[in-house]
């Protein structure tokens, strides 16, 4: 009996809430629920699903050509990050590279954090970035050599004059030359030692297509 009393007090306390969610608009649906469960108190008893396209959603990208020749893409991300993202995309990969020429853009980019004329060494230019808190870094692929600075978005002139400094500006000294001559000699037996092991493996037929060789 006290089982049977229990849900008729229920069913009264949720009928007058099915009548509203049912005869009402679309406010009545979001109403909260008089369930007192302290896991429900703050939730809608209707399940709705969030909208993140304004996050998902490839922002669309401008180009503009500034009056030297030089092509500017920009994109604006909608969420408020305070963030950006700034880089220079060079058109020179190892693909127009000479027999005799190979490696020379993976070298070039090694040396572009060497130092400039007003950051005379790679250690003024690491605290330079360092202390904004920002990431600068560099590939090189077949097609491109690209250099590029994850900064605050207020340090983005600060990440401009960076890169232009040592595109324009950089300093080759004789000791960093040799240093990286050695780094890039051990990356080129860790691509040939990739190579060997993707032609003994046999459930790799082939290596990847287009990856990269100890020649560039």
């Amino acid at each position: 009996m006290a089982a049977l009393a229990s849900a008729a007090r229920s069913r009264r306390r949720l009928l007058p809430y099915l009548h509203r969610l049912l005869h009402s608009g679309p406010s009545a649906a979001a109403a909260p629920s008089p369930s007192n469960s302290r896991f429900l108190r703050h939730a809608s008893p209707v399940p709705r699903t969030p909208d993140h396209s304004p996050y998902l959603r490839f922002p669309e990208a401008r180009v503009s050509t500034l009056p030297s020749g030089l092509r500017v893409v920009t994109q604006a991300y909608p969420a408020a990050t305070r963030m950006a993202s700034v880089g220079v995309w060079v058109d020179a990969g190892s693909r127009f590279e000479l027999p005799g020429t190979n490696g020379t853009a993976h070298f070039l980019e090694h040396m572009a954090f060497k130092g400039t004329g007003r950051r005379p060494n790679a250690e003024v230019l690491e605290v330079e970035i360092e202390d904004m808190g920002a990431r600068l870094n560099a590939y090189t692929s077949r097609e491109q050599t690209t250099f590029f600075a994850d900064v605050q978005a207020r340090h983005v002139p600060v990440a401009l004059d960076i890169l232009s400094d040592i595109l324009q500006h950089p300093r080759f000294p004789e000791r960093a030359m040799k240093r990286e001559r050695g780094v890039i000699l051990r990356e080129m037996e860790e691509v040939n030692l990739f190579h060997q092991l993707a032609v003994l493996c046999l459930s790799c037929p082939t290596p990847k297509r287009g990856a990269s060789s100890s020649d560039t």
